[in-house]
């Protein structure tokens, strides 16, 4: 099964896990089979009600994190711990999105017992990636990744892979020319490997 580990919304799928930036999406996303809520960059109090609501429910939470393009990095990262902490309690996956903060991103997941959560659109360095696994989380690779200079080092690790894109026919297109193309860097199947990875957490 070639599975998206991390679209938006868009048509329709049971094969790509629907991630949303804003609770304002909560009943957009709600027709999805695999789906999370999130609040990225800057949550409001409401929004923390939204997540509980959400994971007592069944949603994963995601995508959250913390942004360095946004103000407000303190107040970012109560959000962010919040958000944790709900996805903790129902032990839910937390999608993480990070932009130039990878190290404090990791450092709350570890203060905050974060086991199960995916770092979605991954381009840090292979040591941020292998202290990521280390935590008993997933890094998911996107096209974009192909920029990073820890590329080729990140291809000998777990990941899974994505399209960061609505859910849809170009979506659908990219996952499948971005599977080829990693599967043949690595001499497996990688659409394949991203759903065994997935499947039994989702």
């Amino acid at each position: 099964m070639l599975f998206d580990a991390h679209a938006h919304i868009g048509e329709e799928t049971d094969s790509a896990f629907i991630a949303t930036s804003s609770t304002d999406e909560m009943d957009f996303a709600a027709s999805y089979r695999y789906r999370a809520l999130g609040i990225i960059p800057e949550g409001r109090e409401k929004d923390i009600e939204k997540l509980r609501i959400a994971a007592r429910n069944g949603w994963h939470i995601g995508e959250v994190g913390l942004d360095k393009r946004y103000s407000d990095l303190p107040e970012q990262e109560r959000i962010f711990r919040e958000a944790l902490r709900i996805a903790r309690e129902y032990s839910r996956i937390a999608v993480i999105h990070t932009v130039r903060e990878y190290g404090r991103t990791l450092d709350i997941l570890k203060e905050e017992g974060i086991h199960g959560f995916i770092m979605h659109g991954f381009t840090g360095s292979y040591e941020i990636a292998c202290q990521a696994l280390s935590l008993g989380g997933m890094i998911s690779l996107s096209p974009n990744a192909e920029r990073a200079k820890s590329f080729e080092k990140l291809l000998a690790l777990p990941f899974l892979i994505e399209t960061d894109m609505n859910a849809g026919d170009d979506q659908r297109n990219a996952l499948e020319e971005w599977s080829r193309k990693l599967s043949d860097r690595i001499g497996t199947d990688a659409g394949e490997r991203c759903w065994e990875m997935l499947k039994d957490i989702l």
